[in-house]
């Protein structure tokens, strides 16, 4: 059963904005517990009395219907100007006939996906979740140029089946939900399930002290890479991404082992190539980026880690003339990333040796392409020339001339 707290949508004046008719049958299932908690239906050509009804669907009881609290939860999360444009796409391309005018209300259309078909409506609310901001653990595969094909009904069942088991086993209980979205080269599974059982203070009506027992909801997110044969896993702790690599690997794979994991991501590039690595101007999409911090082990008895960190790292290390010492164990760092079509600048952070974190997950595509380009990524050779990579580091805003570390420019080196 999912938890939320649903102040957007069920707000009185919020509610009045769905059709009247069409409120009342999305309560109707709910009609007897409804009106156990005194409300009537018996409207007489009047309205329903949106005050009490706010109230109740605002403090739920031990009583209230698990099917009523995940109807809440998905016409809630979706009752935005954005989830109304996505799901209005969607019933399009589904063939539902939505009655709707200019003015509508993004709960009024999300109420007539939910009367005509909820697998819709899950569909397209987990298909938004995936472009939240995400952080991810990759896991390289071991057949380059693997044909992957989207599986059968009958394969995501047992795939589902499979979580169940572990899920039920490490006291999450049983219920996932597995979506899978094909987007050309990257594949994106979504996993819905449960987490370990919580019990919270409550005030029943009357001013009782009472409690709430309840199971959260948690979203998992999963992305295969068709080009590059690596499994990229958003989730909370180390035994569920094990779990998905093994499951995933034997389920769509037909190997458990499929994706042993390994490096996929190396600094080196900012110890060798200085500036240069960061430059884009052959990555049409990018206008450029730069580095604003660096995390360096030092080692030693107390295990020391130095932080840089500034505006524009490399213009700074110009500036004092340092260098990056090509022995430095580099362990993070993060870029500010400025894309030709975004107002304000994201940001990618590459922790070694397979962990990266976008601000959005689409970011990938194009951030992918240039690490490949500039060689963050292990086992993908760099595919430019000299020329190239002069021409880019032009357009990145640097001197040419300048090479953090070449033992020229450097007066110092630190790492």
């Amino acid at each position: 059963m999912a938890t939320f707290n649903p102040r957007r949508f069920a707000q009185p004046d919020k509610l009045r904005e769905i059709t009247h008719s069409r409120l009342l049958s999305f309560l109707q299932p709910f009609r007897d517990y409804l009106e156990g908690r005194g409300l009537s239906f018996s409207t007489e050509g009047g309205e329903i009395n949106y005050v009490l009804l706010s109230s109740i669907l605002m403090n739920p009881g031990d009583d209230t219907p698990d099917r009523l609290v995940d109807a809440l939860y998905f016409v809630h999360e979706m009752a935005t100007p954005e989830g109304m444009n996505q799901l209005l796409e969607a019933a399009r391309e589904n063939g539902l006939a939505l009655e709707y005018e200019a003015d509508s209300s993004p709960a009024d259309i999300v109420i007539q996906v939910w009367l005509q078909d909820r697998v819709l409506l899950e569909t397209q609310h987990a298909s938004a979740l995936i472009a939240n901001p995400r952080s991810f653990t990759h896991f390289a595969g071991k057949i380059k140029g693997h044909k992957f094909t989207m599986p059968t009904e009958q394969t995501m069942m047992e795939l589902e089946s499979a979580m169940d088991d572990w899920f039920a086993e490490h006291r999450r209980g049983r219920g996932c939900k597995v979506f899978i979205f094909d987007q050309g080269r990257k594949v994106c599974i979504l996993v819905r399930h449960g987490q370990p059982t919580k019990r919270e203070g409550s005030i029943k009506e009357g001013g009782e002290s009472s409690s709430v027992h309840y199971r959260p909801e948690k979203h998992d997110v999963v992305i295969y890479d068709r080009k590059l044969v690596d499994l990229a896993i958003n989730a909370e702790t180390k035994g569920e991404r094990e779990m998905y690599v093994a499951k995933i690997g034997l389920y769509l794979f037909g190997d458990e082992a499929f994706f042993p994991g390994g490096e996929k991501y190396t600094l080196d590039p900012l110890k060798f190539d200085g500036k240069a690595s960061v430059a884009c101007g052959d990555v049409e999409g990018l206008e450029w980026i730069r580095l604003n911090k660096l995390g360096i082990h030092n080692g030693g008895k107390y295990s020391a880690l130095d932080i840089k960190k500034a505006t524009d790292l490399f213009a700074y290390f110009e500036e004092k003339g340092i260098a990056i010492h090509p022995s430095s164990r580099l362990v993070m760092a993060t870029f500010e990333v400025k894309f030709s079509n975004a107002r304000r600048p994201r940001s990618l952070t590459i922790y070694p040796a397979n962990h990266a974190l976008y601000t959005r997950d689409e970011d990938s595509t194009l951030l992918e392409k240039w690490m490949g380009k500039r060689g963050f990524l292990v086992g993908v050779e760099k595919d430019e020339s000299d020329e190239e990579v002069a021409e880019a580091v032009e357009h990145s805003g640097y001197p040419v001339g300048f090479v953090i570390g070449d033992g020229g420019v450097a007066a110092a080196a630190w790492g």
